[in-house]
């Protein structure tokens, strides 16, 4: 079966014939609306989606600042991309330098580092303690860094001010360029301490380091503060110069690493062990760095192979019969740096070969060895271990893959590749800068954010009030359409009762008038035929009575009916039937709808009992979703239709399907028996109109 222009029908599909229908006439609307609705509950909920919908690149929509917050993210996340990691913190005995108490927060606090003499430097570094968890421990919020002359710092250059704002705290160094400034002492001024149970009020370092043409100048100077707190060995001014952080070594991670040299194994201590460079000429000598070695067969030994005992040499001779002291370890043991670079200033000097003397070898388990990942020479700036014609020789060796004399000089230690070791603090100073703004970046993108969900907010208010708008606009446009449509129907059906029981009304009363003036015998011809007429035109009025009585849009099945009686009427002394499918779905049509198939079949059936001369009469009507269709089939005698449809009954036909946006089929010979007259409609078409 087929809905109406106005059929009705779910979303999803049809509904069997106990179901509600639903009209299919304002399909069009009802769609419209559902729209609206849609676009009006996505604008609604958004602000509810803010938190997966971080992206600006969608929120920007609402505030175009959003966009700009973007780029800048991504280039900051394109910055740090380039940046070494932050390196795991690790906790060591000798944590670093404590200023003393202080009863407010307030409280100003110092330290300085004595250089022994005045020189340009390029960069002062101040890293972090650190005591476990996974932040600074004790960093100043508010601080300064001063270079000076005179140790009382009467006239003085200030490298670094950040007294103004508290600074972002992290566990990374800061690293603040000097660029040739010169400078005998360096100070470290806290003027916001860390805030602690009044009155112990503190603040914290981990290591101050000063270097000067790419040495480290700083490395167990003498150090002076206003008040400290020296709790050994955990807290001391010595620790802050002793080249041990929690940073760990300058390595860039990475599958390239050897272990370095490795002594020959001794079953007790009390024997020397040398291992020394020959630089291929005399050079002026600026620092000795030495780069702890752990190997990954001993994971708990941080260190593995540093003496405590030792002397750092230079001479000018291969057998040092006349050596320079540079360092000695030998009235105190020399802590273990664990993994951290272990510098030696030694300015001033020139030399050939350097070479260095463990006098007490280290305890490994039940023996005892001394090693190294890495030993370089700088002078000038410049690493020259790692040039050609530098050699390595030692009183005594282990080698094995990762243990050669030649992996004390190859740039690699155990877990990776070694860097320079004042570009690496500075791009983790860089990191810490960058993430710093990034942390700013996303307080302003949060704001920004805020305002484009709230703005937002009012556009989705906005456009809710103009669905709302719309929704009644076009309420009220199809309320004044069904108005008129209804007005049009009754002006129809006005017409309807003049041309169908009017006609027979007026044919009644003149056919009245002429039996009385005939005689008895002649007058009951007359009376059958006024008898006939009164039949027809009650039946007519009958069709249009229901079709006033429904009112609004009756289901195809109050059709059926219709025509079934309709059939019953007009097809007395007939054999009929009319079938139905039993499972068609029930779908409603406008009165227009059903008015035009009414009269249609009518005016059908009309033809078959005055022209067909039949006995039996089929009529089948189908209907599904998309399509109406009626047949009226006789058993009597075929006409051309050509010539037929030159008469008004084919002519009606023919007008009320194409009233209905359909189409009108006749089958028929003559000379052959039977007739068939097919209506095809489709019901999704517009709203019929009368022809």
């Amino acid at each position: 079966m087929l809905p109406s222009p106005c059929d009705t029908h779910p979303a999803g599909g049809s509904r069997e014939m106990s179901g509600a229908p639903v009209s299919l006439c304002h399909r069009p609307l009802a769609w419209a609306r559902w729209r609206c609705w849609a676009v009006f509950i996505a604008v609604a909920t958004l602000p509810a989606l803010a938190s997966p919908l971080r992206a600006a690149s969608v929120w920007s929509w609402f505030h175009a600042p959003l966009r700009t917050l973007e780029q800048e993210s991504q280039a900051l996340d394109a910055r740090l991309a380039q940046l070494p990691a932050l390196p795991n913190p690790q906790s060591h005995e000798r944590a670093g330098y404590h200023s003393g108490w202080a009863a407010d927060a307030d409280s100003v606090r110092w330290v300085q580092v004595d250089l022994g003499r005045e020189m340009p430097l390029d960069a002062v570094v101040v890293i972090p303690a650190f005591l476990g968890g996974s932040t600074a421990y004790g960093f100043p919020a508010r601080f300064r860094v001063d270079l000076s002359r005179d140790s009382e710092f009467a006239e003085s250059t200030t490298l670094f001010d950040h007294t103004g704002q508290d600074y972002h705290q992290a566990m990374a160094p800061v690293y603040l360029p000097a660029e040739g400034q010169k400078g005998r002492y360096v100070r470290f001024t806290a003027t916001r301490i860390t805030s602690g149970t009044a009155p112990r009020h503190y603040f914290c370092l981990g290591e101050l380091l000063v270097f000067s043409h790419g040495a480290v100048v700083s490395a167990r100077c003498p150090v002076t503060s206003s008040k400290s707190s020296d709790t050994a060995p955990t807290w001391s001014k010595t620790n802050l110069v002793d080249g041990i952080s929690a940073l760990g070594l300058p390595v860039l991670p990475g599958a390239q690493a050897t272990n370095g040299w490795h002594s020959a194994i001794h079953k007790t201590p009390n024997r020397q062990s040398w291992v020394q460079m020959d630089l291929g000429g005399i050079r002026p000598l600026d620092e000795i760095r030495f780069i702890p070695t752990h190997p990954a067969d001993f994971p708990d030994r941080a260190g593995f192979g540093f003496p405590e005992w030792f002397r750092l040499e230079a001479s000018d001779d291969e057998n040092f019969l006349n050596p320079q002291l540079l360092f000695g370890a030998v009235t105190a043991p020399f802590p273990n740096p664990g993994d951290n670079p272990v510098p030696f200033p030694v300015q001033g000097h020139r030399a050939r070969y350097v070479r260095m003397t463990a006098t007490q070898l280290w305890p490994r388990s039940d023996d005892y060895v001394i090693a190294f990942s890495e030993m370089q020479v700088f002078s000038e700036g410049h690493n020259i271990a790692m040039a050609d014609g530098v050699k390595v020789t030692a009183s005594d060796d282990v080698f094995a893959p990762l243990w050669q004399r030649e992996w004390l000089m190859d740039g690699l230690a155990a877990n990776g590749r070694l860097v320079d070791w004042p570009v690496w603090l500075q791009q983790l100073s860089q990191r810490r800068e960058l993430e710093g703004e990034q942390e700013d970046l996303k307080a302003r993108t949060a704001l920004a954010l805020a305002i484009a969900q709230r703005h937002a907010t009012w556009w989705g208010a906005a456009l809710a009030a103009a669905v709302v708008g719309l929704v009644i606009v076009s309420s009220m446009r199809s309320r004044r359409a069904r108005l008129r449509e209804m007005e049009a129907l009754r002006q129809r059906i006005a017409r309807d009762l003049h041309d169908e029981v009017g006609s027979h009304l007026g044919s009644i009363s003149l056919a009245s008038e002429l039996a009385l003036r005939e005689s008895p015998e002649e007058a009951h011809a007359t009376l059958d035929e006024i008898h006939r007429m009164s039949r027809q035109a009650a039946e007519s009025m009958r069709g249009i009575v229901w079709l006033v009585r429904e009112g609004g849009e009756p289901t195809l099945d109050r059709l059926m009916q219709a025509l079934r009686d309709s059939a019953t009427t007009q097809l007395q002394g007939y054999a009929w039937d009319l079938h139905v499918p039993d499972h068609a779905p029930r779908l409603a049509a406008s009165l227009d709808f059903h008015r035009h198939v009414f009269l249609f079949f009518k005016e059908a059936v009309h033809n078959v009992v005055r022209h067909a001369h039949a006995t039996a009469v089929h009529l089948e009507v189908t209907w599904n979703q998309d399509r109406f269709q009626l047949l009226i089939e006789d058993n009597g005698r075929g006409f051309d239709p050509a010539v037929a449809s030159s008469g008004s009954g084919m002519a009606n036909l023919r007008h009320r399907a194409a009233a209905l946006h359909g189409e009108v089929s006749i089958s028929s010979h003559p000379g052959v028996t039977g007739s068939r007259v097919t209506l095809t409609v489709p019901l999704s078409s517009p709203s019929p109109s009368r022809p």
